[in-house]
């Protein structure tokens, strides 16, 4: 198949997937999380992003039963849950945006589907205080966060949630599926292993893709030979996602090479700044941009704090060179066709004088 990835940091490419990327990917995936016949898969995304894949190719493989979710249920909590729980759903494997909105809406507080096991999450950054509102009314349910771009067939590593995080944590990204291989590289080529460096993610495997449709250019530049590797081919693909190592030995995400900008004679990740928003009790979601041409910082963000508040805040807990220019207060966040937060949407907002 083919998938375009969500565009959110530039113009959607398409990923050309082989038989042997998902025979290879989505037998590892069912094992490492005991996917069988007895399981019931709620589907959320749509079929023409990644995250679906997981669930029509797992109970293709397994004969676990995919009850696909209208729509339609994602602007109305009640009727979401009521489908949950009467399907008997034990799987959701879900974009972090889809997860939001139950509990952003509060729609747990309504109902619950007792049947259900295990929470999969990937898309974007899990907010920890969103992942609290999920293990508060479904305390026994496992928790994974899954990391990996449409480039490796879905996903590449997976942390198995196994303790409490304070908010101003971020989850792991875990560690590798058992068919693909890690790199963290550094900008000379060499490889990120001591505590705290920042790497590039990296994989190679069987489940890397044969490269974007009709773009030899792009599939050149992302698609490339492991530069560790001097005795064979081994390509690699480089996800442009930073990443470092943990105290614990865990690899966390750190934030994406396209989000890394020199502001005030400083290098800032956007990340930083909306991990620093997010950790604001009435901020239920918070995105950064930076208007490259004007040197401007915009955050955007959802939830009932005051704007004032929110600077207020911001000013205790960040740098001078970190602190956003403008707040813009949305009542609901833009989301591409893949459920992600659109930035470009975010960007053009500013443009449009929407931050004044």
């Amino acid at each position: 198949y083919v998938n375009f990835t969500s565009g959110s940091t530039g113009t959607p490419k398409g990923v050309v997937v082989c038989h042997r990327n998902v025979c290879e990917f989505i037998p590892c995936f069912a094992e490492t999380f005991a996917i069988t016949e007895k399981d019931v898969l709620a589907n959320q995304a749509p079929f023409d992003f990644d995250v679906s894949v997981k669930d029509i190719y797992s109970g293709l493989f397994t004969g676990a039963r995919v009850e696909i979710v209208p729509t339609a249920y994602f602007t109305n909590p009640t009727k979401l849950m009521d489908f949950l729980c009467d399907r008997g759903v034990t799987l959701m494997v879900w974009a972090v945006s889809a997860l939001c909105f139950l509990t952003t809406m509060n729609a747990l507080a309504y109902k619950t589907p007792t049947t259900l096991r295990a929470i999969l999450f990937s898309g974007e950054v899990m907010p920890i205080k969103h992942l609290h509102k999920l293990q508060k009314y479904l305390p026994d349910v496992q928790y994974v966060n899954l990391y990996g771009p449409t480039e490796i067939t879905c996903n590449c590593t997976y942390y198995v949630v196994d303790r409490e995080f304070a908010e101003n944590e971020s989850l792991p990204i875990g560690v590798p599926f058992k068919n693909e291989r890690i790199l963290l590289l550094t900008p000379d080529g060499g490889e990120a292993v001591k505590p705290g460096e920042i790497g590039e993610l990296c994989v190679s495997g069987t489940s890397v893709a044969l490269g974007y449709y009709k773009d030899a250019e792009r599939t050149a530049a992302s698609f490339t030979q492991n530069p560790l590797n001097h005795a064979y081919i081994e390509p690699i693909y480089r996800t442009g996602d930073l990443v470092q190592v943990n105290e614990r030995g865990e690899m966390v995400y750190v934030s994406r090479k396209d989000f890394q900008i020199k502001h005030m004679g400083h290098r800032v990740e956007l990340g930083e700044i909306e991990a620093a928003a997010m950790r604001c009790d009435a901020v239920t979601r918070a995105c950064c941009t930076f208007d490259a041409e004007r040197q401007r910082l915009h955050l955007f963000y959802t939830g009932s704090c005051e704007k004032a508040a929110l600077l207020a805040a911001l000013k205790e807990s960040l740098p001078p060179f970190m602190q956003p220019n403008t707040a813009v207060q949305l009542d609901e966040m833009p989301l591409n066709k893949n459920g992600k937060i659109d930035r470009t949407a975010l960007a053009a907002l500013t443009k449009k004088g929407a931050h004044k």
